[in-house]
């Protein structure tokens, strides 16, 4: 349900004049049950409760007796726990109650329910969640600021509203003013959701007071390329906050600026190329190179920098840069010899038809190294189908699996009836290979086109297979209780080690398995299979091409962690798809909240996540 305009105005106004919203005796962090510090065992009846709201996420079959026993319970942190499990399994019928419990005298509980709305995007919530951002305790506005955020445009009044819509300062003169720099960080942000985003409210506050305040404009407009904030964005091209800087230094590609700011964005762009932060110049690196050739000495500073991640975003984008110079072509590659980058090159040349490096990537096909003797594949298999055939006829016999996939799926669509027969050879060939992933593609080549072009069909909620309830009553004691200790885990990389926080207590199941997994030697001499320059560094696949698992799904654990710097998350192909497959976040991505389970956090190492490239090596996971 969407709310006017002047009803909005209105609402916000007469709630930020008659102070908090009804309830709001409820600045106390916790009002009422025991304390949430206490070191009180569990009783067994609390931790058959924990235990059973624990399998009833695991399952995804909501038990609403459970969930209205639990919403009763004298622990406000069972209830908090409660209010989240009714958002991630969208018990529509237990929404109005979560809506209640946004004025609830525990600050914990409020929040959460505030969070679960965003979750559920339970669109009759908007009026609530806008009352709450007038007058709730600062922690539970800014998670109703969030789900506004979330439930989009039918909350766009209210956010608009809430940034100052229509006055002449409404950083001094809106609802939005009158909060923390949390609260209104969170407002700002909400609007990134929004399509279009409403630029012109957002714009004024980069000039915040507050550098995180300032930071949620800066991402909102350099995230979604708004040319309409770019003017005010150049200004903060200075800024002291390295995350800003990201975004302005993202926002700044050529189609973004237009003619009238391109000369003042390229002075910006090259002093970022510049930048003391590798993940600032990775953005510009990526941004300049929209100029094309008249960024060539731009882009050059990039494939020389220091750091392997920002030369990586350098190459993205050279054939716009390069065109088809040869000599500038052979002068990269042979500066660098890093795969990652020129496996981006190659992908150029190949875009462009310039035989340049033929000669050298012939010479992959025999390396020792997989990973090479795959790009060599990708080199060979053009355009053409009959280019695509013969790779693959080339390589299906190789000794490594992940080669002979990549070589299979080449063939795997659009092939000209001509060559079906050929293709039909290799299918079979791949239908009794003794690796299960090329047995796969191979069954699927030589299925009926219509038959394979049918989505997988997803398991029902109540196909989900429970654990046995003493299972999950041994998580919650281990980890559950209130000031438990969290599990500690040492990611040892050939760069160096990164130490991690795990959270347990809020993600049970994923760290469960992520712990098993490390003890059981999973996690051993992988590489890193996928890293986006200042996005994430993914591993946990044993094949090391992104498509091996542990043989087992995980459901997503959502809480109110957040995807900043250092994050640890549960990498997945869809709704309740993870694994064994994790990510590392270089930089915030709020975009990201809500969507994937955030299990645990960088304590130490964040040097070492910086230098990690694609195709690195992760020795082993320890679990301290």
């Amino acid at each position: 349900m969407g709310v006017d305009r002047a009803t909005a105005r209105r609402m916000v106004a007469m709630i930020m004049i008659g102070g908090s919203i009804a309830g709001a005796g409820c600045a106390s962090a916790n009002i009422g049950g025991r304390p949430r510090d206490s070191a009180t065992r569990p009783s067994a009846l609390d931790v058959r409760h924990d235990a059973r709201l624990m399998a009833m996420l695991d399952v995804r079959r909501a038990d609403t007796l459970l969930v209205d026993t639990l919403l009763a319970d004298a622990d406000p942190d069972r209830r908090a726990r409660t209010a989240l499990a009714i958002g991630q399994l969208r018990m529509r019928a237990r929404f109005p109650q979560l809506r209640r419990l946004l004025t609830d005298g525990d600050t914990l509980i409020a929040a959460n329910a505030a969070y679960a709305l965003g979750v559920a995007k339970d669109t009759q919530a908007v009026v609530s969640l806008a009352r709450a951002i007038g007058g709730a305790p600062d922690a539970v506005a800014r998670e109703a600021a969030w789900a506004l955020g979330e439930i989009g445009e039918p909350a766009r009044t209210v956010l608009s509203v809430a940034l100052g819509d229509g006055l002449d300062a409404p950083r001094r003169a809106s609802s939005a003013s009158l909060r923390n720099a949390p609260v209104r960080a969170a407002l700002v942000l909400a609007t990134v959701k929004l399509r279009p985003a409403p630029i012109a409210l957002v714009a004024p506050w980069l000039a915040d007071t507050s550098a995180e305040v300032v930071r949620s404009a800066a991402y909102v407009i350099g995230r979604l390329r708004a040319p309409a904030g770019v003017r005010a964005l150049l200004a903060m091209r200075a800024h002291a906050d390295d995350e800003v800087r990201q975004s302005v230094a993202r926002a700044l590609t050529r189609s973004t600026v237009g003619d009238s700011l391109a000369v003042p964005a390229r002075e910006a762009l090259n002093a970022f190329m510049r930048d003391v932060d590798w993940r600032v110049r990775a953005n510009a690196a990526g941004s300049v190179s929209t100029y094309g050739a008249s960024a060539l000495d731009d882009v050059q500073i990039g494939l020389a920098d220091s750091v392997a991640n920002v030369r990586v975003a350098a190459a993205d984008s050279l054939s716009v840069v390069f065109g088809r110079d040869s000599l500038r072509w052979r002068r990269a590659w042979e500066r660098d010899t890093l795969l990652a980058v020129r496996r981006l090159m190659l992908a150029h040349v190949r875009r462009l038809a310039l035989p340049i490096f033929d000669a050298e990537v012939a010479t992959w096909q025999q390396h020792a190294d997989w990973r090479y003797r795959l790009a060599a594949l990708e080199h060979r298999a053009r355009a053409s189908d009959i280019d695509r055939v013969s790779s693959a006829e080339s390589f299906i016999a190789d000794a490594d699996a992940r080669v002979r996939t990549a070589a299979l799926q080449r063939v795997a669509t659009n092939i000209d009836g001509r060559l079906a027969p050929r293709v039909r050879v290799l299918a079979q060939r791949a239908s009794v290979d003794r690796d299960s992933i090329v047995r796969a593609v191979g069954q699927r080549l030589l299925t009926p086109r219509d038959t394979a072009a049918r989505p997988p069909r997803r398991l029902a909620p109540d196909s989900l297979v429970a654990r046995p309830l003493a299972v999950y009553e041994q998580l919650v004691r281990q980890w559950g209780a209130a000031g438990s200790r969290q599990p500690v885990a040492i990611i040892e990389t050939d760069h160096g080690v990164v130490m991690l926080q795990l959270y347990g207590r809020e993600a049970p199941l994923v760290v469960e398995a992520f712990i098993r997994l490390a003890k059981d030697g999973f996690y051993r001499n992988t590489v890193f299979h996928r890293v986006v320059p200042n996005f994430v560094v993914q591993d946990g696949d044993p094949r090391g091409d992104g498509s091996g698992g542990p043989g087992f799904s995980l459901r997503e654990s959502f809480s109110r962690k957040r995807h900043e710097r250092g994050c640890l998350g549960l990498a997945t192909s869809g709704p309740d798809t993870g694994g064994s497959q994790y990510y590392l976040c270089h930089s915030s991505q709020p975009h990201l909240d809500g969507a994937y389970t955030v299990f645990g956090r960088v304590l130490s190492g964040f040097e070492v996540m910086d230098r990690i490239v694609q195709g690195d090596r992760m020795v082993r996971i320890r679990i301290q």
